[in-house]
């Protein structure tokens, strides 16, 4: 199998796969020699190529670098791989991608079904690779199109998910798929950037604010240290759905600022235990890692 993008997603995926002895060979594309050389002097790949021919035979292709690199990716491994090859993804959104792959799909006889592994780090690069990154983690599958894909396709990247570590499967179609993670991961992302604007902001102001910075802001903040271009592809290319829900959170913060305002404590108080319910009920369906 070919892993084309070997930073942290890339390089855990190669070691999970080794882990669960999942394929004879993994082979590692990248563009440059010395990613490559790390990924394998970490264990991460059996072999590195930047050659997109040595993809040649490959039955299972996952596309691991940046959302907004992922169609370039393909068009330059398509013409190597055999018809029927299955081709899936770790990226973040899935509308733009399956819009923008559709056509060479067609053209070349690659089926393709979007995954999602719930998972990642706000570290970056195949450095931080670790065998258990994808453990207990849900991993959503995201076919282009109802009934576009064999089920018997379908079912083979479910089990691969599994004996990837993945604790839940579950599959969506794309624009569902890019709702929720609007709601559920890109959303919190932005409001972790924009709380830690606002706090360098008042720290022009003042910097004794740093130190009071403590545990409970940096666990909130944790994932505004992730890769900026990483995640400027990933809201760029799901831009409607965050929008829709960026205008939701603006009118709730509104709303709870002038019930603070107002000094109103029943109903400040209403809102800080429904937070607190909800964010209880969570911990059943996710546990603790």
């Amino acid at each position: 199998m070919v892993i084309a993008g070997v930073g942290l997603m890339g390089g855990s995926l190669g070691l999970a796969i080794k882990r669960a002895k999942l394929a004879r060979l993994v082979t590692g594309l990248a563009r440059r020699p010395a990613t490559l050389r790390q990924a394998k002097r970490l264990g991460c790949l059996d072999q590195g190529t930047l050659d997109p021919r040595q993809a040649a035979g490959a039955d299972l292709v996952v596309l691991a670098g940046p959302v907004s690199s992922m169609p370039g990716l393909l068009a330059s491994l398509a013409p190597h791989l055999p018809a029927g090859c299955l081709v899936t993804d770790v990226g973040s959104t899935k509308t733009w991608l399956c819009s923008q792959v559709k056509a060479l799909l067609k053209r070349q006889g690659l089926v393709f079904i979007g995954s999602h592994p719930m998972a990642g780090s706000e570290k970056a690069g195949v450095s931080a690779s670790r065998a258990d990154l994808y453990d207990q983690s849900l991993c959503l599958l995201v076919p282009p199109a109802a009934g576009a894909v064999p089920a018997a396709r379908l079912g083979r990247l479910r089990a691969f998910w599994r004996a990837v570590g993945c604790g839940r499967v579950l599959t969506v179609s794309p624009a569902v798929h890019d709702r929720l993670t609007a709601a559920a991961s890109h959303v919190p992302h932005v409001a972790a950037v924009s709380l830690v604007n606002a706090l360098a902001e008042e720290a022009g102001r003042d910097p004794r604010v740093l130190d009071v910075a403590a545990s409970g802001f940096r666990d909130t903040t944790r994932i505004a240290a992730s890769l900026p271009g990483m995640w400027a592809d990933i809201l760029l290319t799901n831009r409607t759905e965050v929008g829709v829900r960026l205008q939701r959170l603006a009118g709730r913060l509104l709303r709870f600022r002038r019930l603070l305002i107002a000094g109103q404590r029943p109903a400040v108080l209403k809102e800080l235990e429904r937070a607190r319910a909800a964010r209880l009920d969570l911990e059943p369906r996710h546990g603790k890692r």
